[in-house]
């Protein structure tokens, strides 16, 4: 019991007895990256409930749109699931759908609410301008949940390199020392090497969760990019249904 209290303690002490010994770039280097963990950790863990309940809204969204007969009919009865990005790429489409409604009572010099929109019908070209603005609206939605990622991704990338610089970086201090000394004693320079080994220890153990949590974000934000995708396809299709010239 004693000894697997200790082992457990001396890994722990070592860190700390070798930080204390660092330089003071080394124990810059060291306190930089363990910000860079608290704010790739802070970033991960946001991300995964934004797209968590960025999932179920669009569940949600999916699951009403596939009950309705009029593509359009969520949209006249007013705004619904603020947080579906799905829910935003209908809205886009709809308000695109009514200018061109709009257009068709234009031309026949009455305002929209006197027109039958059961019977009114748009080309293939309209249909299709309603869809780029729909395909729009998709790319915005999928930059806003690819924010932040950018700077996670730059974390895992950035926190090896910084962490092995601090290592070069110490190794040469060290040696330039027992230059100094004139002295290559192993006992002497083992304490200035452990400093120094202590940056890329910590520069790896903030990249390795991070890049796996980067990965796993990564690709949920990919299945939701094409669930967007894949939703204005289904738009377009509803709307030719409903809407298209024979």
């Amino acid at each position: 019991m004693v000894m697997n209290i200790v082992g457990g303690a001396l890994p722990l002490a070592g860190v700390v007895w070798a930080f204390n010994i660092s330089d003071p770039i080394g124990k810059l280097i060291v306190v930089v990256l363990i910000g860079a963990s608290v704010l790739a950790w802070s970033i991960m863990l946001g991300k995964y409930l934004e797209l968590r309940k960025v999932e179920k809204a669009d569940e949600r969204f999916a699951r009403t749109f596939e009950r309705q007969e009029n593509p359009l009919e969520i949209f006249v009865r007013g705004p619904a699931h603020p947080d579906s990005p799905m829910a935003k790429v209908y809205m886009a489409a709809c308000v695109a759908a009514k200018r061109e409604f709009e257009s068709l009572a234009h031309k026949q010099h009455r305002a929209l609410s006197q027109i039958d929109l059961s019977l009114e019908r748009l080309t293939a070209l309209q249909i299709d301008s309603i869809r780029k603005v729909a395909e729009c609206a998709v790319a915005d939605q999928i930059l806003l949940l690819e924010t932040q990622m950018s700077m996670l991704g730059s974390t895992y990338t950035i926190a090896p390199m910084l962490g092995l610089f601090g290592t070069v970086w110490g190794i040469s201090v060290s040696f330039e020392q027992m230059a100094k000394q004139g002295s290559a004693n192993l006992s002497e320079a083992a304490p200035g090497i452990s400093s120094a080994l202590l940056t890329t220890i910590v520069g790896l153990i903030v990249a390795i969760p991070s890049a796996y949590g980067c990965n796993k974000l990564n690709e949920k934000i990919r299945f939701l990019s094409i669930q967007l995708e894949n939703f204005t396809e289904k738009f377009a299709t509803r709307l030719q249904q409903s809407f298209l010239y024979e």
